[in-house]
């Protein structure tokens, strides 16, 4: 059987650089595409090849889909970034997303998976929520993703490309490229917190609820739809644990894994926002797990402990 190779755009960020290690480990070849002029893989790395993605430059994008046979569509503009440069993000995560789909088909791929995000539904993310439920974006991040999902959906119904959408939750872990932008993540922030401050601040409200899945289990999720090629008239699905924590439920968890690796508990201080009520979320993943016939993984101990003993090693 021959070799698959896979584009991983955004493979240096946070999710991308476990998932090509990952996906390396499973036999097939990793392209990471950055858009780092500069950008040098790690050493768990090397076995990769490093390509130049400028997602306003077609001619960078057609030379980085020439020699691949699937695409996995990780790179984005995050949440804080999308707020202040709201014209970055449209650049990026909207027409950089159509750009890359029009390499994609010029260069005949076979496959194409976006990352997306729940907030399409909107945000906060409250009630239940499953694939059919109308999407509100409300803010440049979501409304940026909308506009590529809805490009991609467009040309999976013209039969110009095969691929699938996810709309991932909160997905925890440490990051293979630890300097990637992802400290500003609620699990991350309070793990760190918890190491270099002793105490953890929640800034927002407490009682709100989140669905959040290790790392690990999105790496296999995205792999299952790469080997698999899934068809469907309806290509989003939601990836998540299916199983939803308050902010100050996580927090507790975190405290009580300090306590256990490291004999102190941090205190947990909430803001006066604290009396808000809470705010239900069920993010409901039926759609995969009967696709997968998965059993999700709601345990968060072991991704919150690989983070908090590197905080402990590299930032106490």
């Amino acid at each position: 059987m021959a070799v698959e190779t896979v584009l991983i755009t955004g493979g240096l960020g946070c999710l991308g650089g476990g998932l090509a290690r990952y996906l390396v480990d499973k036999g097939y070849r990793v392209i990471i595409g950055s858009s780092r002029t500069k950008a040098q893989l790690p050493d768990d790395l090397k076995q990769c090849s490093l390509v130049y993605t400028n997602f306003d430059n077609l001619e960078t994008l057609n030379k980085a889909c020439s020699e691949v046979s699937c695409i996995i569509h990780l790179a984005t503009v995050n949440a804080q970034q999308s707020a202040l440069d709201p014209e970055l993000a449209k650049r990026v995560n909207s027409i950089g997303t159509a750009n890359l789909i029009q390499a994609g088909i010029k260069n005949k791929i076979s496959y194409f998976l976006y990352f997306s995000t729940a907030h399409v539904y909107g945000s906060p993310l409250i009630g239940q929520i499953d694939e059919s439920t109308k999407s509100r974006p409300s803010n440049p991040y979501a409304l940026t993703h909308k506009f590529a999902e809805d490009f991609i959906v467009n040309a999976i119904s013209d039969g110009a490309i095969n691929g699938n959408i996810i709309r991932l939750s909160n997905s925890i872990g440490l990051p293979l490229v630890t300097k990637a932008n992802c400290w500003t993540l609620f699990v991350n922030d309070v793990c760190k917190q918890a190491i270099t401050d002793r105490r953890i601040r929640i800034h927002s409200n407490p009682n709100n609820e989140r669905d959040f899945i290790p790392m690990n289990s999105v790496y296999e999720i995205a792999e299952y739809f790469l080997s698999n090629r899934i068809t469907a008239s309806q290509p989003v699905f939601n990836v998540g644990s299916g199983t939803s924590y308050t902010l100050l439920q996580v927090a507790e968890i975190i405290a009580s894994r300090c306590k256990v690796l490291f004999g102190y508990s941090p205190q947990i201080v909430c803001t006066e926002k604290s009396l808000a009520k809470s705010l239900k979320l069920k993010y409901k993943v039926d759609k995969l797990t009967a696709e997968m016939k998965y059993i999700t993984n709601n345990d968060l101990k072991p991704a919150i402990d690989e983070i908090l003993k590197f905080c402990q090693a590299e930032l106490h």
